[in-house]
């Protein structure tokens, strides 16, 4: 790893010229193995069932998965500044690997399970360490089109993640969907080792980050474990005693003199907190896409199940078209992107609450699409931002915020629209005006959700940042 240039904005054949070639490839493939394997384990999911059981063990697999990653993604700032990014991502890279490789050898689903957990406390410190290195890598006016290029990735995933898993399925081996990525793993290590040197480092111990952590980790597994056949007064009783559990993690971090995040990470009055709240309420107020999407798409309008998934993914890629068009605004411009952003995405939802349950289809995707390209516009900047508000003590802890905030934001949003639709009556097989109720309702009991995400893109680009570099 070297020192960042003079500051300047990168253009995009320079981020794969000779400076920077490794070190991009090298953060693409890191989000990338995260992203796609995701979008893979759903793909897999019915072939896995038929071989080995466990069909009502099922969704766990996918919410022990997120609920460890959320853990560690906490956890990678803090990782990263007691033993170094270089031993944290070979940690991170073997964890995940060791788990993909588990699963592929699993003999029953509690082993499965198990596996899971690995593999998501390895995927988690994976990619809060590499957004960690873009500060470190480059310069401070290429971070918004740094994180458009993550952004890059997760659209590459969203459209390739459920075609490897189909080609697997189609095989009829999806143990070797899993197994493939332990290769890909040894290349992402080699890069590491070749490019990524260690800074000094913090050596403070003490456990009451454990215990902040530990708390992060339950609100999670209570949140995720909504829907999994309890009735609305559990579901709603989960719920808030994960917010519980949330917001007293917030109120022991604010006060620890040895934090897990940035110190202006929960104080929403500064740029840096402002950004945090951007991430986790608009992260929380579009989920349900992604939840019910290809649900609503088949039923209500007839789209056909695999064009209905990929449907949903224009969402994903409006966000990666308007990050990577818009990565190379600065200052007022920027700022202005930031503001805007989260507005366009207000209106998508507006419009996808009115044609969604009831069409023209053209207009509901559209809709889908208006609301993924204000994301897209906003997300890259809010990060710069952020990323420009940390201070030199916080340089190893801000990687882990907009992970972090996404992951609790959407994992709050899909128990919340999980509730919405309970509420509905969808459920069995519910009536066409069952789920165009359900179909309006998701969307539209998240939009103060997307409220406050519009007033911390505000607040984010309204306050001005001190540099600390």
């Amino acid at each position: 790893m070297t020192d960042r240039e003079e500051d300047r904005l990168l253009r995009w054949g320079e981020l794969l010229g000779s400076d920077y070639r490794v070190p991009t490839i090298m953060i693409g493939l890191g989000i990338l193995l995260n992203a796609i394997n995701f979008f893979v384990f759903s793909a897999l999911a019915p072939s896995v069932v038929r071989d080995i059981g466990g069909l009502e063990l099922l969704p766990w697999a996918t919410t022990l998965y997120v609920v460890s990653s959320i853990v560690s993604t906490a956890a990678g700032g803090l990782v990263r500044s007691r033993i170094g990014a270089r031993r944290a991502l070979t940690i991170a890279i073997i964890g995940f690997a060791a788990g993909s490789a588990a699963i592929g050898l699993a003999p029953t689903m509690p082993w499965l399970l198990a596996a899971r957990v690995l593999q998501g406390l390895g995927s988690g410190l994976l990619v809060a360490n590499s957004h960690g290195l873009i500060r470190d890598i480059y310069p401070a006016k290429s971070w918004a089109r740094l994180f458009a290029a993550v952004s890059g990735a997760w659209g590459i995933a969203a459209l390739s993640g459920p075609l490897i898993g189909g080609i697997f399925a189609e095989l009829e081996d999806w143990r070797w969907g899993f197994f493939a990525m332990v290769p890909v793993s040894a290349v992402f290590l080699a890069l590491v080792l070749r490019t990524v040197v260690d800074r000094a480092h913090e050596d403070k111990g003490g456990l009451t980050p454990v215990f902040r952590l530990a708390l992060i980790g339950l609100a999670a597994l209570l949140v995720g474990a909504t829907g999994k056949g309890a009735h609305a007064s559990e579901e709603l009783a989960l719920t808030a005693a994960a917010l519980l559990a949330l917001v007293v993690a917030v109120a022991w971090e604010r006060r620890s003199t040895n934090p897990i995040f940035p110190r202006d990470m929960f104080r929403p009055s500064t740029p840096l907190g402002a950004g945090a709240c951007f991430f986790f309420f608009i992260s929380m107020g579009t989920v349900a896409t992604g939840v019910y999407g290809p649900y609503f798409l088949q039923l209500l309008h007839g789209v056909p199940p695999l064009a209905a998934g990929y449907t949903v993914t224009i969402q994903s890629l409006s966000w990666t078209t308007a990050a990577i068009v818009l990565s190379g605004l600065a200052g007022t411009k920027a700022r202005i992107a930031i503001a805007a952003g989260p507005i366009v995405t207000a209106i998508g939802c507006i419009g996808t609450v009115l044609f969604l349950p009831q069409g023209p289809l053209p207009l509901a995707v559209l809709s889908i699409a208006v609301l993924g390209f204000g994301i897209g516009t906003a997300w890259g900047h809010v990060a710069k931002r952020v990323f420009d508000a940390a201070g030199e003590a916080d340089r190893d802890r801000v990687g882990s915020t907009m992970p972090t905030m996404q992951s609790l934001g959407m994992a709050f949003g899909a128990a919340a629209v999980g509730v919405v639709g309970d509420r509905v009556g969808l459920s069995g097989t519910p009536e066409t005006e069952v789920i165009e109720a359900a179909a309006r309702w998701t969307y539209l009991a998240l939009l103060p959700a997307v409220a406050l995400g519009i007033l911390g893109a505000l607040g984010n680009a309204l306050r001005t940042v001190t540099d600390h570099r």
